[in-house]
């Protein structure tokens, strides 16, 4: 039997999808304002995330809790995943332009940035330095934004969402 959701389950996910795109918006600036301080420290990126995506659930959820007191998680949920989508978008387009523009010249720039540590754990490994491993590293990193701010987005926007649903009196 196919479940129906109720005008005001409807209503409550509407005003969640609104306002989770608005917060889009702003982590998309955030995002960028990141990327332009730091495009390299990936821990800073997981702590930031981690704050959009929760505020982006609370955000979504007090939003949706008007109008149906039981949507908090859900609406948490949906809010959180956009925030933290709109959060690595940046950096999702960063590294894709990076990966189209790879060539040999930009591949030797790259490599000349590395460490010597770093290269002579390479060569004990036989990777070798070139334009195809940093074409593989930047489509790791594209999907792997994509997939943190999915896995983010959710876990961080439920858990915004039951914060909300605490401290909202309605």
């Amino acid at each position: 039997m196919k479940w129906t959701k109720s005008e005001k389950e409807i209503a409550a996910s509407k005003a969640a999808r609104r306002r989770g795109l608005f917060t889009a918006a702003i982590a998309v600036l955030v995002g960028g304002l990141m990327l332009a301080l730091s495009s390299e420290f990936l821990t800073l990126h997981c702590v930031v995330a981690a704050a959009v995506a929760l505020s982006g659930g609370i955000a979504a959820a007090r939003a949706g809790l008007p109008f149906h007191p039981d949507c908090a998680r859900s609406a948490g949920a949906t809010g959180g995943i956009y925030a933290a989508l709109g959060y690595a978008l940046p950096f999702m387009i960063y590294n894709f332009v990076r990966y189209v523009n790879v060539n040999d010249q930009t591949a030797a720039e790259r490599a000349a940035a590395l460490t010597p540590e770093q290269i002579a754990l390479m060569e004990q490994f036989n990777v070798v330095v070139g334009a195809e491993f940093f074409r593989g590293q930047d489509i790791s990193y594209l999907f792997g934004y994509l997939l943190f701010g999915l896995l983010f987005g959710w876990l961080f926007g439920m858990l915004g969402g039951a914060f909300a649903k605490r401290q909202l009196p309605l």
